[in-house]
């Protein structure tokens, strides 16, 4: 009697376990992180802007203009619009997590998952995250740019082992693990950097205050035209400065602090002892600490959860608990 031939054995190997560690249980739980508000005001507000703006310029055509003058406003809408629209669209990213793995998407694309026994390697590369597999694929994604992006970080880091985390990720995690350990946070050495939205910030209000110059020269008589330009500009210098300002980075140790600021050759270093007095806005978003020089920093409001918690803990530690003045302001600037 014949019998058909056996299936082969399946040759994918099979997924190393090792890679994870048990899935905790605020994954099961996890929504999903869909993009931040302002990225889809942006991609909903763009193309109405550039439709008002478009239209403003052609009913305002002076009739001596020439023949290739609306299509030359048109052009130029499209030019500043379309690259902008294309980079919101990059980052429109949703992330979902699920006891399978991590899957991405972007509107009108399928979810790109890459499952948790196959991710080995993880690495943080400027504001995005990125997960390699052992079949070549991959996957990335930034945070940041997320709602609730902060608790996607924690649980992403609670599930993977810490041997597959590179760099900076390993440390976050390893932090976490410490976390409900007895002063351990303000043990070892914290590094932070204000979140991304803020320097982003300062640069979408230089790139609003320029092209508020520019259209009022389009539209306005010349004499409301150049105080509105300067104005403009004024607006535009104020974001890149706050944008530059905020790309700053500051170490705390043990034994004191360090910014490292990016128009200065060389970093800021203060030790605990000499601080005196440290002012800070109600809302802790600036710092200054006055030690016979004053030194003004990025304040725990604008880091990450995990950040803000272990900045503030080294403050408490150090100065508030300590016979350092504390002075708040009511101004978010001093």
């Amino acid at each position: 009697m014949l019998y058909p031939p056996e299936r082969p054995h399946r040759t994918r190997p099979l997924a190393d376990r090792s890679r994870t560690i048990p899935l905790p249980s605020p994954l099961r739980s996890m929504p999903v992180c869909r993009p931040a508000p302002y990225l889809e005001a942006i991609a909903i507000m763009a193309p109405l802007i550039a439709l008002v703006i478009a239209s403003v310029l052609l009913l305002n055509e002076k009739p001596q203009a020439p023949n290739w003058m609306p299509l030359l406003i048109l052009v130029v809408i499209l030019l500043i619009f379309i690259p902008l629209l294309i980079v919101t669209w990059l980052f429109m990213q949703s992330v979902r997590l699920s006891p399978s793995g991590i899957a991405v998407g972007r509107p009108f694309q399928r979810w790109r998952e890459a499952p948790w026994q196959e991710i080995v390697r993880a690495k943080r590369s400027g504001m995005f995250l990125h997960f390699y597999t052992s079949s070549g694929a991959s996957i990335a994604f930034a945070p940041r740019l997320l709602t609730d992006g902060d608790r996607l970080i924690t649980v992403i880091l609670d599930h993977l082992a810490p041997h597959i985390l590179v760099g900076s990720l390993r440390a976050e995690a390893l932090d976490q693990m410490e976390m409900d350990e007895p002063e351990s946070d303000v043990m070892g050495m914290l590094r932070v950097r204000p979140r991304g939205r803020w320097p982003f910030s300062g640069f979408a209000l230089a790139l609003a205050g320029i092209s508020g110059a520019v259209i009022a020269l389009f539209l306005l008589p010349l004499e409301f035209a150049i105080a509105l330009s300067l104005l403009g500009v004024v607006v535009a210098l104020f974001g890149v400065a706050a944008a530059v300002w905020l790309l700053q980075e500051v170490i705390l140790m043990g034994e004191g602090l360090t910014i490292i600021q990016p128009w200065r050759r060389s970093p800021v270093e203060l030790a605990w002892g000499e601080i005196k007095v440290l002012d800070h806005s109600a809302n802790w978003l600036l710092l200054r600490f006055r030690a016979g020089r004053s030194v003004r920093c990025i304040g725990p409001a604008l880091l990450r959860g995990p950040e803000r918690v272990r900045m503030l803990a080294f403050i408490n530690h150090y100065c508030l608990d300590r016979d350092v003045l504390n002075y708040p302001h009511r101004w978010p600037f001093f």
